[in-house]
């Protein structure tokens, strides 16, 4: 058995990534050959002091940003070749969910029209996705607020939309940059059991940056990033 498991490739390889930017006459390098892998199902915290690259990084990672030097494999998908072709956007739409400090909910749409978005512009019926996203906000303990607007919920609530809109589509690769940063405690511990839930249930593949130790043990692996390296 542990020699098929070795046999399985890794949903997403990081393969000597380098970044460097460009300010003025000035130019400051981010990343400095960062190499790892992570298998399908993974919980991964990404640690690190601020400058350290992290948010450099997790952009490389979601398709927002490319590499000088490296390569970057999501699925089996080089992303450098995805860009050259032109697909990298419909990439980035059917195979990543984004969480980010902030929701970014649509204010004019209800809490399940939100969770909704990503499945109707793959093209599901409405009724199929708002099933669906029912379902979801169901889990999390929000069936009570599918019709309330972002605005008639609270920030812990608007966060755990955010999360629900990410994996709505069960996409290979979710990512969260510094996803509880804005939460008080009780909304970062509810926050934290509901990633961990779905992350289990939905044997999800998770890439975390954060500051908050409370959140990077929740992970089943951590890695430590200094002067734009991975320790």
């Amino acid at each position: 058995m542990e020699n098929l498991a070795q046999s399985v490739p890794p949903i997403l390889t990081v393969e000597d990534v380098h970044k460097t930017y460009r300010d003025g006459e000035t130019f400051a390098e981010v990343l400095k050959g960062i190499s790892f892998s992570v298998s399908a199902g993974e919980f991964v915290a990404i640690q690190g002091p601020s400058g350290a690259g992290k948010s450099t990084l997790l952009n490389l990672l979601g398709a927002l940003d490319r590499p000088d030097q490296g390569k970057i494999t999501i699925g089996g998908v080089e992303l450098t070749s995805a860009i050259k072709n032109k697909t990298i956007e419909l990439f980035r739409r059917d195979k990543i969910g984004f969480i980010f400090q902030n929701h970014y909910l649509m204010q004019e749409f209800t809490v399940v029209e939100n969770v909704m978005l990503p499945l109707r512009v793959q093209g599901e019926t409405y009724s199929a996705a708002k099933e669906k996203a029912a379902s979801l906000l169901e889990r999390i303990g929000l069936g009570h607020r599918l019709e309330h607007f972002p605005s008639q919920i609270s920030g812990g609530e608007s966060q755990r939309v955010a999360v629900a809109r990410a994996v709505v589509k069960n996409p290979p690769l979710i990512l969260a940059d510094e996803p509880t940063g804005n939460l008080d405690s009780d909304n970062r511990a509810r926050f934290i059991e509901i990633l961990n839930k779905l992350q289990a249930e939905d044997k999800l593949t998770v890439i975390v940056v954060t500051h908050e130790a409370e959140l990077a043990m929740a992970a089943s692996r951590r890695l430590l990033m200094r002067d734009g390296m991975i320790e």
